[in-house]
């Protein structure tokens, strides 16, 4: 019942999330250097390359699963007295009283649900008498069918399914890691170029105060401006020095991010200078996507929920593989035996022989077996409550991204009007200071409020880029493609 409900809440959800007929791609052609770190960090990443050993590891446990069919030899050599063997010995029973026995024996699995056998044995008599230095050879070929457990190889086929279903698993979580990886490389790139562009406003800020500070001293030297206008240029020119050292920590910060997800070393030819104005045109771009092919979310389209899905059907294959131990062992054999190179007149029964029979076995009690079913029911529960969450997530990440972007944009277009005005006002004070109607406080005042509104434009610039790139990545929109071999 509550994996009924479960699944009607997720074919509830998919209905309601109708997938883009083709998403759009991040806006990664504005920027050639962001392309270029993801092909350098998908080799390099440790991250990425632990995912995909994982996606060979599982592949290789799939493929062990169809060892399974392999034929199976044994040898055997002994001493044997007495015709009668112990139940379940090694050596067959084939031989007179105080024989050396030796057997050869293939097992092989078909798939038809049968068990073949076939064995070779020789044996050399050791006893007195007349048969003394006595020998046979003895052939035999049966087969075994199981009746309840494991009937028609039910738990190599539920082993099979299991491999496979975690092959799924590896795929979609690699998918999953490098998707992150790619949204990170993004978010750390947009970081250094917001960090470069902070770092160039303050090396403008810097220069403005200095340019008004020599002016200001000039007056002062030419007593047209009074010499108490000097300390708040001075003051300024330090809280500017102060912000320059500030920009350039972000900035070597962000490119220790970068050199981080790159795996450690990043070339410094790896990381060019930006344009003057790659940050904004990329903005730029970023909106008009999202609004000339806003996105559209697709649950299945991210690899968590891959990821997620295809645990859960694992766990459910792993319940069935439990609840087959649950049964009793009942099989049916048959086989048939040729004594080979004995004289046919030295003994009075046949050359040829056969059996059938059935034969059940079975634990007292199943203890071991019930535990862990009801582990692997546990389990299965777990996997479909990660799913449900997995679904509950993406689509407030989703719509935590769409608020973002949207709030972002309204941001950008209007922060440019802020630029301008400060930009014009910080004209006007200059000229009249030049004037001498007024005073250098009043351009300092001017010099901030145009420095805050252009780094109000390049935090929204950024800021648009990544809610873009947010939402790409909570819509399930691949940054980058990743094949099978990086």
């Amino acid at each position: 019942m509550k994996r009924f409900v479960v699944f009607v809440a997720f074919v509830a959800l998919a209905a309601c999330t109708v997938p883009a007929a083709d998403p759009p791609p991040p806006v990664l052609g504005v920027t050639p250097t962001l392309p270029a770190l993801l092909a350098r960090v998908r080799g390099a990443n440790p991250q990425v390359r632990a995912q995909t050993d994982r996606v060979a590891a599982a592949g290789y446990n799939a493929a062990a699963v169809e060892g399974f069919f392999d034929t199976t030899v044994s040898a055997a050599s002994g001493l044997a007295e007495g015709t009668m063997r112990t139940p379940g010995s090694i050596l067959p029973g084939v031989a007179p009283a105080e024989a050396w026995v030796t057997e050869v024996a293939a097992d092989r699995p078909l798939r038809q649900g049968v068990w073949l056998r076939g064995s070779l044995a020789r044996w050399d008599s050791l006893g007195g008498g007349l048969a003394d230095n006595d020998s046979g050879t003895v052939a035999g070929a049966a087969l075994e069918k199981p009746l309840l457990r494991d009937r028609g190889f039910a738990l190599q086929r539920l082993e099979r399914e299991a491999a496979r279903q975690g092959v799924e698993v590896a795929q979609a979580s690699r998918q999953t890691v490098w998707q992150d990886t790619c949204h990170a490389v993004t978010l750390a790139y947009v970081d250094w170029l917001d960090a470069h562009a902070e770092q160039v406003e303050s090396l403008a800020a810097s220069g403005r105060v200095a340019r008004l500070l020599a002016e200001t001293e000039s007056r002062v030297a030419l007593e047209a401006t009074p010499s108490y206008q000097l300390a708040s240029a001075r003051m300024e020119v330090a809280f500017r020095q102060d912000d320059l050292h500030r920009a350039q920590a972000a900035l070597g910060a962000a490119r220790i991010r970068l050199v981080e997800l790159a795996g450690g070393d990043l070339p410094l030819d790896a990381l060019p200078p930006p344009e003057a104005d790659e940050l904004r045109r990329w903005a730029d771009a970023c909106a008009r996507a999202g609004r000339d092919a806003p996105f559209a979310l697709h649950v299945p389209e991210r690899p968590e929920w891959r990821a997620a899905a295809a645990a859960a059907a694992q766990a459910d294959t792993l319940v069935r593989r439990a609840r087959e131990d649950l049964k009793a062992d009942l099989s049916l054999f048959g086989g048939v035996g040729w004594r080979l190179d004995d004289e046919p007149g030295r003994r009075g029964d046949s050359d040829l022989a056969w059996e059938a029979g059935v034969v059940w076995r079975s634990p007292l009690g199943h203890d071991a077996e019930k535990a862990r079913a009801a582990a692997r029911e546990a389990d299965a529960c777990a996997s479909r409550a990660v799913l449900a969450a997995t679904i509950t997530a993406v689509a407030a990440e989703f719509e935590r991204a769409r608020t973002a972007f949207e709030s972002a944009c309204s941001r950008l277009a209007s922060i440019d009007r802020a630029v301008e005005e400060a930009r014009a006002s910080l004209d006007a004070e200059v000229e009249r200071f030049r004037l001498g109607e007024g005073r250098s406080r009043l351009v300092l005042d001017a010099q901030k409020d145009l420095s805050a509104a252009n780094r109000s434009a390049n935090a929204a610039a950024a800021q648009t880029i990544r809610a873009y790139a947010d939402q790409a990545r909570a819509a399930g929109v691949p940054f980058a493609p990743f094949h099978a071999t990086p």
